[in-house]
Protein backbone atom coordinates (compact mmCIF):
# COMPACT_ATOMS: atom_id res chain seq x y z
CA UNK A 1 0.00 0.00 0.00
CA UNK A 2 1.79 3.47 -0.75
CA UNK A 3 0.33 4.99 2.49
CA UNK A 4 2.84 2.85 4.29
CA UNK A 5 -0.05 0.56 6.65
CA UNK A 6 1.91 -2.87 7.00
CA UNK A 7 0.51 -4.57 9.69
CA UNK A 8 -2.47 -7.08 10.25
CA UNK A 9 -5.29 -5.74 12.38
CA UNK A 10 -7.90 -3.32 11.14
CA UNK A 11 -10.85 -2.39 12.62
CA UNK A 12 -13.62 0.67 12.46
CA UNK A 13 -14.47 2.80 14.99
CA UNK A 14 -17.45 1.62 16.98
CA UNK A 15 -19.81 4.01 18.06
CA UNK A 16 -18.58 6.57 20.81
CA UNK A 17 -20.09 5.45 24.45
CA UNK A 18 -21.14 7.42 27.50
CA UNK A 19 -17.78 9.15 29.28
CA UNK A 20 -19.62 11.63 31.49
CA UNK A 21 -23.31 9.75 32.68
CA UNK A 22 -22.35 8.91 36.11
CA UNK A 23 -21.72 12.58 36.84
CA UNK A 24 -25.30 12.87 37.04
CA UNK A 25 -27.22 16.37 35.83
CA UNK A 26 -25.32 18.82 34.16
CA UNK A 27 -25.41 22.70 33.98
CA UNK A 28 -27.73 23.69 30.66
CA UNK A 29 -24.36 24.54 28.35
CA UNK A 30 -24.85 28.11 26.92
CA UNK A 31 -22.65 27.78 23.95
CA UNK A 32 -20.96 25.09 21.61
CA UNK A 33 -18.67 25.01 18.85
CA UNK A 34 -18.86 21.82 16.58
CA UNK A 35 -16.82 21.05 13.52
CA UNK A 36 -18.72 18.84 10.74
CA UNK A 37 -16.77 16.28 8.92
CA UNK A 38 -15.98 15.32 5.54
CA UNK A 39 -18.32 13.03 3.94
CA UNK A 40 -21.61 13.54 6.20
CA UNK A 41 -24.88 15.93 4.93
CA UNK A 42 -24.88 17.45 8.28
CA UNK A 43 -28.18 18.89 8.10
CA UNK A 44 -29.43 21.00 10.81
CA UNK A 45 -32.39 18.23 12.15
CA UNK A 46 -30.21 15.78 12.23
CA UNK A 47 -27.26 17.50 13.61
CA UNK A 48 -29.55 19.13 16.56
CA UNK A 49 -30.46 15.31 16.89
CA UNK A 50 -27.37 14.19 17.68
CA UNK A 51 -26.81 16.81 20.10
CA UNK A 52 -29.71 15.89 21.92
CA UNK A 53 -29.11 12.11 22.05
CA UNK A 54 -25.78 13.03 23.40
CA UNK A 55 -27.00 15.00 26.13
CA UNK A 56 -23.59 16.38 27.74
CA UNK A 57 -20.82 17.66 25.93
CA UNK A 58 -17.35 18.41 25.95
CA UNK A 59 -14.77 19.69 23.52
CA UNK A 60 -13.34 16.58 21.59
CA UNK A 61 -16.26 14.70 21.33
CA UNK A 62 -16.96 12.89 18.32
CA UNK A 63 -20.80 12.43 17.34
CA UNK A 64 -22.50 10.57 14.34
CA UNK A 65 -25.56 9.27 13.46
CA UNK A 66 -27.15 8.44 10.32
CA UNK A 67 -25.87 11.11 7.63
CA UNK A 68 -24.21 13.13 10.38
CA UNK A 69 -20.68 13.33 12.08
CA UNK A 70 -18.46 15.86 13.69
CA UNK A 71 -16.24 17.24 16.31
CA UNK A 72 -17.60 19.03 19.43
CA UNK A 73 -15.33 22.19 19.90
CA UNK A 74 -15.10 24.94 22.78
CA UNK A 75 -17.89 24.61 24.81
CA UNK A 76 -18.90 27.18 27.63
CA UNK A 77 -18.82 25.95 30.17
CA UNK A 78 -16.38 23.12 28.98
CA UNK A 79 -18.69 20.20 30.27
CA UNK A 80 -22.64 20.90 29.81
CA UNK A 81 -25.58 20.11 28.95
CA UNK A 82 -27.07 20.47 25.73
CA UNK A 83 -30.42 22.17 25.42
CA UNK A 84 -32.66 22.56 22.10
CA UNK A 85 -33.35 26.01 21.64
CA UNK A 86 -31.36 27.12 24.62
CA UNK A 87 -27.76 25.95 23.66
CA UNK A 88 -26.48 28.48 20.95
CA UNK A 89 -24.38 26.14 18.92
CA UNK A 90 -21.90 27.37 15.86
CA UNK A 91 -20.87 25.78 13.07
CA UNK A 92 -16.94 26.07 12.37
CA UNK A 93 -16.27 27.43 9.11
CA UNK A 94 -13.17 24.72 8.22
CA UNK A 95 -14.88 21.36 7.42
CA UNK A 96 -12.26 18.18 9.03
CA UNK A 97 -11.02 15.89 6.76
CA UNK A 98 -11.39 12.40 7.51
CA UNK A 99 -8.66 9.81 6.91
CA UNK A 100 -9.72 6.57 5.14
CA UNK A 101 -7.07 4.82 7.10
CA UNK A 102 -4.36 5.44 10.45
CA UNK A 103 -2.13 3.12 11.78
CA UNK A 104 -1.41 3.47 15.07
CA UNK A 105 1.33 2.48 16.96
CA UNK A 106 1.80 2.06 21.14
CA UNK A 107 5.10 2.74 22.68
CA UNK A 108 6.26 -0.72 24.12
CA UNK A 109 7.09 1.04 27.82
CA UNK A 110 3.05 1.65 28.03
CA UNK A 111 2.17 -2.32 25.98
CA UNK A 112 -0.21 -3.74 28.14
CA UNK A 113 -1.22 -7.60 27.62
CA UNK A 114 -2.25 -7.92 23.72
CA UNK A 115 -3.09 -5.07 20.81
CA UNK A 116 -6.81 -5.63 20.74
CA UNK A 117 -6.91 -4.55 24.23
CA UNK A 118 -4.96 -1.73 23.61
CA UNK A 119 -7.54 -0.54 20.94
CA UNK A 120 -10.89 -1.10 22.57
CA UNK A 121 -9.75 0.57 25.86
CA UNK A 122 -7.48 3.42 24.51
CA UNK A 123 -7.11 3.80 21.22
CA UNK A 124 -10.67 4.26 20.11
CA UNK A 125 -11.97 5.90 23.82
CA UNK A 126 -9.26 8.66 22.08
CA UNK A 127 -10.54 9.04 19.05
CA UNK A 128 -14.12 9.24 20.18
CA UNK A 129 -13.20 11.73 23.15
CA UNK A 130 -10.46 13.97 22.39
CA UNK A 131 -9.65 14.91 19.15
CA UNK A 132 -9.46 18.63 19.15
CA UNK A 133 -8.00 19.55 15.87
CA UNK A 134 -6.42 18.02 12.54
CA UNK A 135 -3.04 15.69 12.70
CA UNK A 136 -0.66 14.06 10.90
CA UNK A 137 1.72 11.63 10.52
CA UNK A 138 4.21 12.21 13.87
CA UNK A 139 1.19 13.00 16.06
CA UNK A 140 1.47 11.53 19.41
CA UNK A 141 -1.20 11.08 22.18
CA UNK A 142 -2.38 9.42 25.01
CA UNK A 143 -5.27 7.95 26.47
CA UNK A 144 -5.36 6.71 30.42
CA UNK A 145 -1.82 6.37 30.97
CA UNK A 146 -0.81 4.61 27.30
CA UNK A 147 1.06 6.35 24.62
CA UNK A 148 0.49 6.23 20.98
CA UNK A 149 1.95 7.75 18.05
CA UNK A 150 0.55 7.72 14.17
CA UNK A 151 3.27 6.47 11.93
CA UNK A 152 0.54 6.14 8.82
CA UNK A 153 -2.56 7.72 6.95
CA UNK A 154 -3.82 7.66 3.79
CA UNK A 155 -4.21 9.57 2.06
CA UNK A 156 -0.24 10.07 2.67
CA UNK A 157 1.01 12.82 3.59
CA UNK A 158 -2.23 14.25 4.41
CA UNK A 159 -3.41 15.77 7.79
CA UNK A 160 -6.94 14.89 8.74
CA UNK A 161 -9.27 12.88 11.82
CA UNK A 162 -10.26 9.68 12.51
CA UNK A 163 -14.14 9.76 11.46
CA UNK A 164 -16.86 6.55 11.90
CA UNK A 165 -15.57 4.90 8.37
CA UNK A 166 -12.28 5.14 8.95
CA UNK A 167 -9.96 1.81 9.12
CA UNK A 168 -7.53 2.03 12.32
CA UNK A 169 -4.75 -0.27 11.85
CA UNK A 170 -3.24 -1.36 15.08
CA UNK A 171 -0.27 -3.28 15.64
CA UNK A 172 3.48 -2.87 15.97
CA UNK A 173 4.72 -0.93 18.82
CA UNK A 174 8.01 2.16 19.35
CA UNK A 175 10.34 1.07 21.32
CA UNK A 176 12.52 4.02 22.91
CA UNK A 177 14.61 5.71 25.70
CA UNK A 178 12.74 6.60 28.99
CA UNK A 179 14.07 9.46 30.15
CA UNK A 180 14.92 9.17 34.35
CA UNK A 181 14.94 13.03 34.41
CA UNK A 182 14.87 15.96 32.20
CA UNK A 183 15.57 19.83 32.47
CA UNK A 184 14.40 22.44 30.39
CA UNK A 185 14.65 26.52 30.69
CA UNK A 186 12.06 28.92 28.84
CA UNK A 187 13.11 31.60 26.75
CA UNK A 188 11.95 35.21 28.09
CA UNK A 189 10.13 35.99 24.66
CA UNK A 190 6.10 34.98 25.60
CA UNK A 191 6.72 33.55 29.32
CA UNK A 192 3.85 36.01 31.22
CA UNK A 193 5.85 38.01 33.88
CA UNK A 194 3.56 36.25 36.70
CA UNK A 195 5.89 33.25 36.04
CA UNK A 196 9.50 35.15 36.47
CA UNK A 197 9.00 36.63 40.52
CA UNK A 198 12.13 38.21 39.92
CA UNK A 199 14.94 38.60 36.79
CA UNK A 200 16.85 36.00 38.13
CA UNK A 201 14.06 33.24 39.33
CA UNK A 202 11.06 31.41 37.81
CA UNK A 203 8.10 29.88 39.31
CA UNK A 204 9.34 26.34 38.34
CA UNK A 205 6.08 24.82 40.05
CA UNK A 206 3.65 27.17 37.73
CA UNK A 207 5.64 26.53 34.55
CA UNK A 208 5.53 23.12 35.73
CA UNK A 209 1.63 23.17 36.06
CA UNK A 210 0.47 25.09 33.61
CA UNK A 211 2.90 24.11 30.32
CA UNK A 212 5.67 21.04 31.00
CA UNK A 213 3.48 18.49 32.38
CA UNK A 214 -0.07 18.98 30.17
CA UNK A 215 2.64 19.23 27.24
CA UNK A 216 4.59 15.98 27.88
CA UNK A 217 1.14 13.80 28.73
CA UNK A 218 1.09 13.60 25.29
CA UNK A 219 4.54 14.12 23.53
CA UNK A 220 6.35 10.53 23.60
CA UNK A 221 9.11 10.91 21.15
CA UNK A 222 12.29 11.01 21.08
CA UNK A 223 13.96 14.38 22.32
CA UNK A 224 17.85 15.47 22.37
CA UNK A 225 19.64 17.65 24.49
CA UNK A 226 19.92 21.32 23.16
CA UNK A 227 16.52 20.66 21.31
CA UNK A 228 13.96 23.46 21.63
CA UNK A 229 10.40 22.80 22.01
CA UNK A 230 7.32 25.47 21.74
CA UNK A 231 4.91 25.03 24.03
CA UNK A 232 1.57 27.70 24.05
CA UNK A 233 4.00 29.96 22.63
CA UNK A 234 7.02 29.49 24.73
CA UNK A 235 10.07 27.90 23.27
CA UNK A 236 12.08 25.68 25.73
CA UNK A 237 15.39 24.86 26.02
CA UNK A 238 16.31 21.11 26.39
CA UNK A 239 19.21 21.87 29.15
CA UNK A 240 19.95 18.21 30.46
CA UNK A 241 18.70 14.28 30.25
CA UNK A 242 19.16 11.55 32.41
CA UNK A 243 20.01 9.32 30.50
CA UNK A 244 21.38 11.25 27.39
CA UNK A 245 21.22 8.62 24.61
CA UNK A 246 23.25 10.43 22.61
CA UNK A 247 22.05 9.60 19.20
CA UNK A 248 19.59 10.73 16.55
CA UNK A 249 16.39 8.57 18.43
CA UNK A 250 16.52 11.02 21.82
CA UNK A 251 14.83 10.24 25.04
CA UNK A 252 11.17 10.36 25.48
CA UNK A 253 9.47 11.48 28.90
CA UNK A 254 7.11 8.84 30.93
CA UNK A 255 4.86 9.18 33.71
CA UNK A 256 7.41 8.92 36.05
CA UNK A 257 10.33 11.21 34.75
CA UNK A 258 11.37 14.10 36.68
CA UNK A 259 10.98 17.46 35.28
CA UNK A 260 12.75 20.32 36.47
CA UNK A 261 12.91 23.80 35.10
CA UNK A 262 15.18 25.16 38.14
CA UNK A 263 17.56 28.14 36.81
CA UNK A 264 17.09 31.51 34.78
CA UNK A 265 14.84 32.20 31.96
CA UNK A 266 17.18 32.54 28.93
CA UNK A 267 17.64 35.68 26.49
CA UNK A 268 15.88 35.07 23.06
CA UNK A 269 19.16 36.49 20.83
CA UNK A 270 20.75 33.51 21.67
CA UNK A 271 17.91 31.03 21.00
CA UNK A 272 18.80 28.91 17.58
CA UNK A 273 15.99 27.52 15.77
CA UNK A 274 13.46 25.64 16.47
CA UNK A 275 13.52 21.97 16.21
CA UNK A 276 11.06 19.77 17.79
CA UNK A 277 8.01 21.71 17.60
CA UNK A 278 4.51 20.31 18.82
CA UNK A 279 3.22 17.53 15.84
CA UNK A 280 -0.24 18.71 15.40
CA UNK A 281 -1.93 21.92 14.33
CA UNK A 282 -5.46 23.11 14.33
CA UNK A 283 -7.06 23.81 11.06
CA UNK A 284 -10.49 24.49 12.62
Amino acid sequence: SSSGLLVRSQRSLAPPTSLLGSLGVMAPLQRAMIHFLTGSKNEPNAVREALGERGTLQAGLRLDGPEVEFIVGVCEPEVGQYVDGRTEVTVADAVLRVFSKIHVCTYKDTFMYNYDRMLFDYIEPYFNSSQRCEFKVGFDFSHGGKRFSVVGVDPKDSMGVVGKDTVVFFEDHIERTVLESLHLLPYETGLPEKYRPTRLSLDEEGILRDYVRPYFEQRSSGLRKTDIVEIQGVKFKIMAMKPDPGDQVGGGVAKDTVLSCKGVALKESFAPASRAKGKAKAKA
